[in-house]
């Protein structure tokens, strides 16, 4: 999400309230939020779901609390976002 400079602060602090309500979602599975090294105003997010993409775009972006955050996000952004959907090829964890 390339962010404006001027924003910065609230896409991040809008973005962590949708993230901590999504959290309980009962087919979340995680997330990852990621700044920039190159760009401090761009955020990376990388969630994953027990859903599919179709589901998710139906029923989790029409929640309350992305309604209100769906919202104003053109409005914090200098560009349009993406979404990239994977499939999973290969995960690795760590070895304890």
């Amino acid at each position: 999400m390339p962010g404006k400079p001027e924003a910065r602060e609230e896409l991040y602090s809008s973005l962590v309230k949708v993230l901590d309500e999504m959290s309980n979602e009962p087919d979340f599975v995680n997330t990852y939020l990621h700044r920039s090294a190159d760009d401090p105003d761009t955020l990376v997010l990388y969630e994953t779901w027990a859903c599919s993409a179709q589901y998710f775009v139906d029923h989790h972006l029409k929640k309350p609390y992305r309604v209100d955050y769906e919202g104003k996000l053109k409005g914090l952004l200098k560009s349009d976002r993406t979404f990239e959907w994977l499939d999973l090829v290969k995960g690795y964890e760590r070895n304890e």
